[in-house]
C-alpha cells in the first residue's frame, strides 16, 4: 500500500471485539474490512473503531470518509447513520450466467 493507512481494533483484555482499516487518499479516507465479534455487536466496540480511524484520518488530512456495506447488513448500517454517513448510491455485483 502506498497511501497512508492505518488499522483499528477494539479489545477487552487479550480479546480483540472490533476491527478496521482507513486509507487516506487526497482529502479522503476509505474505510475497509469493519468486522465485529457478535457478542460485541451493539456495545461500542465498532463505534470506538471508526471514531479512532475518523481521528487518524483527520491527523493525514482526509477530513472525508466514505465505505460501502452490504444492504442486509442492519447493525452496521444504524451504526454508520448515527456516526454521520448517508448513503450516496448503491452498487451490486454480476456473475457470468452459466451455459
Amino acid at each position: 500500500m502506498e497511501r497512508p493507512s492505518a488499522y483499528a481494533c477494539a479489545m477487552i483484555g487479550e480479546d480483540v471485539l472490533a476491527v478496521g482499516r482507513a486509507v487516506a487518499d487526497t482529502g479522503w479516507a476509505g474505510v475497509f474490512g469493519m468486522a465485529t465479534l457478535p457478542k460485541a455487536r451493539g456495545k461500542g466496540a465498532a463505534r470506538g473503531v471508526l471514531a479512532a480511524l475518523a481521528s487518524w484520518a483527520r491527523a493525514h488530512e482526509a477530513d472525508r470518509m466514505y465505505l460501502q456495506v452490504e444492504r442486509d447488513n442492519i447493525p452496521a448500517l444504524r451504526l454508520y447513520e448515527r456516526m454521520g454517513f448517508t448513503e450516496l448510491c448503491g452498487y451490486h455485483y454480476r456473475t457470468a450466467a452459466s451455459s
